[in-house]
């Protein structure tokens, strides 16, 4: 386990070495890249969210949607055409509903999630390359908490050059984590400048083989989902 140090805060922000070799940010051994990221800020009230992957998609992409919602009982979501979900995780505050899509030419950039009832709404979007398009997804996991350390529950994968990508939520209401990347790892998206802070990370694997948690070690007062989901690389 190697620690690193958060900035502004006594805490550690710790996150357990890959069980196989980990590569650079740049994926060297052919599997996927995250080559583009896009926040939605926090919609207070609505029924609809947007997430906006710019000029940037192109077709044979395969984009990755992180729908956070806060509060209230778990209503529907409706997610737009061509969307499928990868995993649908809850606490009594906090939902994490994570989408994947293979970008097609002249599909629209801003797809649409709607809710059943009003929600407080927040998320991002990733667009990569080089990722299995018609099947993408090699392995997810969660954990869910309140209180305590955020950790993502480890994943056993089974092609070799999967992306790794982490994703973690809370409710978290006081100061600002503000963590470190790890050297070993990517911060593709960060919000913990505000009230529901979450961050997504990735990593690789050159060769299949099991994860190991990766952990925020600074304690928690409130609801909190982690999840770590594979994604198999497309053709070489």
């Amino acid at each position: 386990m190697i620690r690193y140090a958060l900035i502004a805060v006594a805490a550690v922000f710790a996150v357990a070495c890959n069980s196989s070799p980990l590569q650079t940010p740049e994926n060297t051994v052919g599997g996927a890249n995250v080559v583009s990221s896009a926040k939605a800020p926090m919609k207070k009230g609505t029924t609809d969210i947007t997430l906006d992957w710019g000029s940037k998609g192109q077709a044979g992409q395969v984009a990755i949607a992180d729908v956070l919602s806060y509060g209230g009982s778990k209503l529907g979501i409706t997610a737009p055409a061509g969307w499928q979900l990868i995993r649908d995780d809850s606490t009594p505050t906090t939902r994490q509903s994570l989408y994947w899509h293979a970008i097609e030419a002249n599909d629209p950039s801003t797809p649409t999630w709607t809710f059943s009832e009003p929600v407080d709404a927040q998320g991002a979007i990733l667009l990569l390359d080089n990722a299995a398009a018609a099947a993408p997804v090699d392995m997810s996991n969660v954990k869910t908490g309140s209180g305590g350390s955020i950790k993502s529950s480890s994943v056993t994968t089974t092609a070799d050059g999967d992306v790794v990508l982490i994703f973690k939520a809370t409710d978290f209401l006081n100061s600002p984590l503000l963590a470190q990347t790890p050297g070993d790892m990517s911060a593709v998206v960060t919000q913990d400048k505000a009230p529901h802070e979450y961050w997504i990370l990735a990593t690789w694997q050159s060769q299949n083989g099991t994860t190991e948690e990766t952990e925020f070690s600074f304690p928690q007062l409130f609801n909190w989902v982690a999840a770590q989901v594979a994604i198999k690389h497309g053709s070489h």
